[in-house]
């Protein structure tokens, strides 16, 4: 694992994907060159550009091009921060930190299930562009509530490769339904889940029944990203407490405390 990078990246595109849904193309070479599907970035301004607030926030890395040195996130408006990175124009400087974390690991010859929920299809996007270069076989299932909330198909084709099997739970897009609803586990692929705590609670049942391999992006809050304030933890098996920015933010499912 490449030691974490400190760098200004300056902003290359940023465009809409869905409600309140934006994508961001950071230019950044060193972090493309060294980043691994399922690892993250800390994004903020620094204290040369103090503005409310000023904090860095998470981010999956959603995508890369190691070829131009760019790197691709995906941001949802939640408050005041990701409200600031979704006003950020072509030209203006971002501080990153990153790769942080330890990302997915994929057997080779098996097929694996991407099971994105909400913005936990970051990661996915990345690594099933990453496939595409390997000749692995990625299916990308990915779940949202509602039509205005799914990241725009086209561009998750244009940056993977991968035609995703959309979901929505009132059935406004794609397949009524949860995004559980579309695994099949007959070829014996290894499942990868990334979204909501309650999602990931469902997908690991889903695969403990059927006796599948599992292993999950949580998605805690990390004020730091580097281990030091501790406020990502999760309950490993053996009751320890375990970092989600440095022992993860992916786990084998059997590394954990279920439910989550």
């Amino acid at each position: 694992m490449h030691a974490p990078i400190r760098c200004w990246a300056e902003v290359r595109s940023l465009r809409e994907a869905a409600q309140e849904t934006w994508w961001l193309e950071v230019h950044a070479p060193a972090i493309a060159a060294s980043a691994v599907p399922g690892q993250f970035l800390m994004a903020g301004f620094g204290l040369t550009q103090v503005g409310a607030p000023f904090l860095p926030r998470p981010f999956s890395v959603g995508w890369t091009d190691r070829a131009t040195g760019t790197v691709g996130l995906l941001i949802r408006e939640f408050g005041a921060g990701t409200r600031r990175l979704a006003r950020l124009r072509d030209g203006d400087q971002l501080l990153l930190l990153g790769p942080l974390g330890r990302g997915f690991h994929i057997p080779a010859g098996r097929p694996t299930v991407c099971v994105g929920g909400g913005v936990g299809l970051a990661p996915f996007l990345f690594l099933a562009s990453e496939a595409r270069d390997s000749a692995a076989e990625v299916r990308l299932l990915y779940g949202e509530r509602t039509a205005d909330r799914v990241f725009d198909p086209v561009l998750i084709a244009e940056l993977t490769g991968v035609e995703p099997i959309v979901y929505t739970e009132d059935g406004s897009i794609g397949r009524h339904g949860l995004v559980l609803d579309g695994i099949d586990v007959s070829d014996d692929p290894v499942l990868l889940g990334c979204g909501p705590t309650p999602m990931l609670n469902a997908l690991e049942k889903f695969a403990r029944e059927r006796g599948s391999d599992l292993q999950v992006s949580v998605e805690e809050h990390m004020g730091c990203g580097i281990g030091t304030c501790q406020g990502c933890v999760v309950r490993g098996v053996d009751d320890s407490w375990l970092k989600s920015c440095t022992e993860g933010p992916v786990f084998g499912a059997g590394e954990l405390a279920w439910p989550i």
